[in-house]
């Protein structure tokens, strides 16, 4: 196996993962047959973000843990790559494709110390992968040099709203923030490591896409899906990344958005 290069980050975003996988993996409920950007969110079936014809492109997937928009996007005919810092993680989707009958290639490597790749990419995406990056903007832009001419980045970020406190104040309710500018980090921690994830706000996110020579072609702000008023067949047909524990949120979720989404296109040569 070829060692790939990891920065102390990486190392410790892995030693997490690797914790988490097995109970993230039970607990969550991530779809492959439709493709997720968040938490109770509408998927692409819905957003229809993604190309209209997926047959033959060749698609990168960032941060993609067990790989599920990557199973989905092979189902439907593309080449896919699923990259991540956690062998677990990737344990969970080699198991997962083998049991759908999908070909995906599972590398496993640093988000910030990307390997070099023998081809360039019609798509790159991650559903809130981003966000754990230490150095954003280089990413971006690295995304940017890996696209074909025409090739699409569509990814999700924490919303910088939902980085506030939910507080129930007599019978009002809201989001409290600090500062929209700097918001608070998403950290989170195992027994045995913790991990930050950034929000920024959506014009930064924006100066990053154009300065790495992309054009902005959507951005969105979905709400949370009312999962509190449907059944679990209803849930399993629309839903596709569900848990318990984000279902009790459901009353944030509808109101402030948990993600942005971009979407954003390499401009095609002259």
């Amino acid at each position: 196996m070829i060692q790939r290069s990891i920065t102390s980050a990486g190392e410790e975003h892995a030693n997490f993962w690797n914790e988490l996988a097995d109970e993230y993996q039970t607990e969550t409920r991530i779809s492959i047959t439709d493709f997720h950007y968040g938490p109770l969110l509408p998927g692409d079936t819905q957003l229809k973000l993604l190309p209209p014809d997926l047959s033959e492109l060749t698609c990168l997937e960032l941060g993609a843990g067990a790989g599920q928009n990557s199973i989905y996007l092979n189902k439907a005919g593309a080449h896919c790559t699923a990259l991540d810092v956690s062998e677990k993680q990737l344990e969970h989707g080699r198991t997962l494709a083998a049991r759908h009958i999908a070909d995906v290639h599972f590398l496993h490597a640093d988000i910030d110390e990307l390997p070099p790749f023998e081809q360039n990419f019609d798509l790159i995406h991650s559903a809130y992968g981003i966000p754990f990056s230490s150095h954003p903007a280089a990413l971006i832009q690295h995304c940017a040099d890996l696209l074909k001419p025409g090739g699409q980045l569509l990814f999700s970020m924490g919303h910088p709203v939902y980085a506030g406190e939910w507080l129930e104040l007599d019978e009002d309710q809201g989001i409290f923030m600090q500062s929209y500018f700097h918001p608070q980090p998403d950290v989170r921690e195992s027994e045995d490591a913790a991990v930050q994830a950034r929000a920024y706000p959506l014009s930064e996110v924006i100066a990053w896409i154009k300065e790495a020579g992309l054009h902005i072609t959507d951005l969105r702000e979905p709400a949370a899906l009312p999962v509190d008023q449907m059944n679990e067949v209803e849930i399993s047909m629309n839903v596709p990344y569900y848990s318990i524990a984000w279902a009790e949120q459901v009353k944030e979720l509808s109101k402030f958005p948990v993600v942005a989404i971009f979407s954003a296109h390499k401009p095609l040569e002259d």
